[in-house]
């Protein structure tokens, strides 16, 4: 067991927490709690869009949602759905259903918030099913200069269009010289793990030494949840 204690405030000193459950809150969960929070404010009953909701990022975007009384809507393929009803999300397709029809059959007012951690095409489109008062928020890193300077310019356009609807970006880089926003909510994640009202999904775990094979089973695009590299003492 970890003693985290010494790592996050505000946690009991007796707390102890299994380092598998704990790794995932270090990035992914950060993530998608502050994209909720921090950055699209979320209120209780908001109805949500969550592009890429079965991966790390994407099932801690589910179980902090479902915490959050939200009502939300994600886009995985078909094998993957179930991850998404159980914690009360609407699964779509994206390989058989056309996400745009879906949502503006069942939500004819518009979403109050699209999480985007995709980009590309799905940008424009997801934008297109806010309400008004209604936020887009990418927070993926594009992966290359010429994308970032695509997504920079998208943000800058939609945001100058008088429809009411904004879009905003998060990234971790947003609090580089401010560490207060992260040890805050390590400290409200970490007890979250404790309380048991988040259990990261581990679809699988891997000796250190076999980071190629983690990495090849990332790729195959058939990871649900988190795959975590174990350090000797661990195995």
């Amino acid at each position: 067991m970890l003693r985290l204690a010494t790592v996050v405030p505000h946690l009991s000193p007796n707390c102890h927490l299994y380092p598998v459950e704990a790794a995932p809150l270090i990035l992914n969960y950060i993530v998608a709690y502050q994209t909720f929070h921090r950055t699209a404010k979320v209120k209780p009953g908001d109805k949500v869009l969550i592009i890429g909701a079965s991966g790390g990022i994407g099932t801690a975007f589910l179980q902090l949602g479902k915490l959050a009384n939200l009502s939300m809507y994600g886009i995985a393929s078909k094998s993957k759905h179930d991850i998404l009803t159980d914690y009360g999300a609407t699964p779509i397709d994206y390989r058989t259903q056309d996400f745009v029809e879906v949502i503006r059959k069942a939500e004819p007012d518009g979403l109050d918030v699209v999480f985007d951690g995709i980009g590309g095409a799905y940008f424009k489109r997801g934008f297109s099913l806010l309400r008004r008062g209604g936020t887009y928020v990418g927070y993926g890193n594009p992966s290359s200069v010429s994308r970032t300077l695509r997504f920079l310019g998208q943000l800058i356009l939609f945001n100058m269009l008088p429809n009411g609807r904004s879009a905003k970006s998060y990234g971790t880089g947003l609090y580089l010289f401010n560490r207060r926003p992260f040890m805050e909510d390590w400290a409200t994640l970490f007890k979250l793990l404790e309380e048991g009202k988040i259990k990261p999904v581990i679809m699988k775990k891997f000796p250190i030494l076999e980071a190629r094979q983690a990495n090849v089973l990332l790729e195959s695009g058939q990871v649900i949840g988190n795959v975590v590299l174990l350090t000797p003492e661990l195995l």
